[in-house]
């Protein structure tokens, strides 16, 4: 299985996460206090990009595409 996710480091004097904006691309940034991660990930062209929780933490990130007609 491959990783979609990035691991985006945290700033831990302020507590701040930066990443550039991408052109032509449209990127999902997680940020979870709870854990203290941060992940950024491509979104699907088309489908959904969903973020699911468990017990109050991000537990996985689904990735469902599917195909214009």
């Amino acid at each position: 299985m491959s990783k979609r996710a990035q691991e985006l480091q945290i700033d831990i004097d302020n507590m701040t996460v930066s990443h550039p904006i991408v052109p032509g691309k449209v990127l999902v940034v997680v940020i979870d206090g709870v854990q203290g991660k941060a992940k950024v990930a491509e979104a699907v062209e088309h489908g959904y990009t969903i973020i699911e929780t468990a017990k109050g933490k991000t537990a996985r990130i689904k990735f469902e595409e599917s195909e214009l007609f």
